[in-house]
């Protein structure tokens, strides 16, 4: 599928598909802080020779541990932009909300989130702001699907809570480079079918890489994860720094470089009708995505190999694997 442009009939969405994107991205980034923190020792290795494909799933599904998961400090950043300070939150399996400003003390730019029955978008700064809001049930059978290609799920996984369900259509595990390992899954998106190819550690079951690829070869996305931390209480690591590429090869391709110096699991804080409803801001009106009138079409060029890996933010730390380590609930880096 073509990554789509909005028709003149829809100027107050200039960039909502990119827009919808970035937005549920937009959660952290920034120069780390020193790399130091107490620890007891390395988590248990996951596997003990090349594993079979149930042993695989079985270390990348100890996420299903985290019910909930919260970032503190967290920032995006995007070249060529101001970082932002944003604060993000996931409840399985569709509630996910972030709130992004230039600063603390600075009024709201983004808000994004996702509940049982709708996800919304709202950024201060467009030219024609609105709160964008689709139903999940209408995502994939209406127009909404252009502006949003990538199921919602995706979000989260993206963070690293990923999940191989054992019903699904999986092939692998492939012997990758680096001794690392490949699994390819068909998935069924509101664009349609599309593989995902998953990059696990060979030692400790990390999700190092996905990239999510179209029957025509065009990549929607790309995520890379790195400094990986162990939660011993909940038997899960999770990365700190993630990269994304949105749409490489097409108009629309952007790179983000995500940092969460902090994660609090399973102990969410806060009035949970505010935190899953659909906000209403003053003098913004809300559009139902599902009601558009479908884009046009531009032209797609196929990424060269350079394109499909995320480059690193300049001015940013270079990514790397952390040594895995033990550390308490609230990471604190």
């Amino acid at each position: 599928m073509p990554v789509a442009r909005l028709s003149p009939s829809n100027r107050s969405l200039p960039t909502v598909s990119l827009c919808l994107l970035m937005g549920c991205l937009l959660l952290t980034g920034c120069p780390w802080q020193s790399y130091v923190q107490k620890h007891s020792g390395l988590p248990p290795v996951a596997f003990q020779g090349k594993p079979s494909l149930e042993e695989l799933m079985s270390a990348v599904n100890t996420t299903q541990m985290v019910k909930q998961l919260q970032s503190q400090g967290a920032k995006i950043s995007v070249a060529g932009a101001p970082t932002l300070k944003a604060q993000f939150i996931v409840e399985q399996p569709k509630k996910f909300r972030l709130t992004a400003g230039l600063f603390d003390f600075t009024a709201t730019e983004v808000d994004f989130g996702s509940n049982e029955q709708l996800a919304w978008l709202w950024v201060k700064q467009q030219a024609d702001p609105a709160v964008i809001f689709v139903r999940h049930d209408q995502l994939a059978t209406t127009a909404a699907r252009h502006y949003f290609p990538i199921d919602l799920n995706w979000i989260t996984e993206a963070m690293g809570l990923v999940y191989l369900d054992p019903a699904g259509f999986h092939e692998g595990p492939f012997e990758h480079q680096n001794g690392s390992y490949e699994v390819r899954t068909r998935l069924q998106t509101p664009s349609g079918e599309v593989t995902r190819r998953m990059i696990i550690d060979n030692r400790f079951g990390w999700v190092l890489e996905q990239h999510l690829t179209q029957a025509n070869g065009q990549i929607l996305a790309s995520v890379k994860a790195s400094e990986h931390s162990f939660y011993p209480r909940y038997g899960v690591s999770l990365p700190h720094r993630v990269q994304i590429q949105l749409f490489p090869g097409s108009e629309y391709q952007m790179a983000f470089q995500i940092d969460v110096p902090r994660y609090q699991i399973n102990n969410n804080v806060g009035d949970a009708n505010q935190i899953w409803t659909m906000p209403k801001y003053d003098g913004y009106p809300q559009i139902d995505l599902s009601k558009m009138n479908p884009p046009q079409a531009t032209q797609y060029a196929p990424p060269t190999i350079q394109q499909r890996i995320p480059a690193s933010i300049p001015g940013a730390n270079q990514s790397r694997i952390a040594s895995p380590r033990y550390s308490s609930d609230l990471l604190i880096r």
